[in-house]
């Protein structure tokens, strides 16, 4: 997954259990969900109280005393513009879907939640990315995902 910070974009994966590449640096850690938006997170021998609340592409998490603002860059958000143009969307990471907020047919305003994906004891949700009509949707609840194909589609309203 990316995100943004700043002017810097980062790049996060999570190669096994424990252990992540960041920006191409191994980093050994763990991250436990205690709570609604709470988590244990342990670096070593050094354990932190973390807190993240998501809306949208924006994720605002603070790490111990420090705060960060981050925005959230996925293939269907910025990095593929045909995906964008045809309003696909991805799964931001592997994970399992929780929550299938749309069916087909339904009309959605930008910014709405669609999908929610678990991955690595975080919901990420996938949002609407501009008003239009469910297409197709191609995940139910309990589904493995990856990024790379198109977990639903939103027909773009005609500009009025």
């Amino acid at each position: 997954m990316k995100f943004k910070h700043g002017s810097q974009t980062h790049n996060v994966v999570r190669k096994s259990e424990g252990v992540f590449d960041v920006d191409g640096v191994s980093v050994q850690a763990t991250v436990a969900r205690s709570g609604d938006g709470r988590f244990d997170g342990r670096n070593g021998d050094r354990a932190v109280e973390i807190f993240v609340m998501r809306a949208g592409d924006q994720v605002f998490a603070q790490v111990g005393a420090r705060s960060y603002a981050l925005t959230v860059v996925n293939r269907a958000g910025a990095g593929s513009s045909v995906a964008a143009a045809q309003g696909g969307l991805e799964a931001p990471m592997p994970g399992r879907v929780t929550r299938v907020a749309v069916a087909v047919g339904d009309t959605v305003k930008r910014g709405q939640e669609l999908i929610v994906v678990e991955a690595m004891k975080m919901e990420n949700a996938l949002v609407a990315p501009t008003d239009g009509t469910v297409k197709s949707l191609s995940v139910k609840v309990g589904d493995m995902v990856t990024p790379g194909p198109e977990l639903i589609v939103i027909e773009i309203e005609p500009a009025k």
